[in-house]
């Protein structure tokens, strides 16, 4: 089963739920409360890490970054990973 999110717009949000509240109807679409929503186990492959070796690489090159002057302030990360959490994934941080 594939998972979509939607941002609306609020004077089409009620002709929208009318439709989507049909294929609920007829077993074709689930609503997925947000507490309901398995967000560990959803996360696009990119960012999914499965091993050590994987994890030594991507911390060593990120090392390797900082030393080349590749870095960003904590300011800078905090607000690029607000961007992530809502645009990619959805949700608050």
């Amino acid at each position: 089963m594939q998972t979509l999110n939607l941002k609306i717009d609020d004077n089409f949000f009620p002709h929208f739920r009318a439709i989507i509240e049909s294929f609920v109807k007829d077993n074709k679409v689930r609503i997925i409360e947000d507490d309901q929503y398995d967000f560990e186990n959803n996360y696009p492959q990119s960012l999914v890490i499965g091993t050590v070796e994987e994890v030594r690489k991507r911390v060593f090159e990120a090392e390797e970054r900082v030393k080349n002057g590749h870095y960003v302030t904590e300011e800078e990360y905090n607000e690029r990973m607000d961007k992530f959490f809502k645009d990619e994934l959805g949700i608050d941080r």
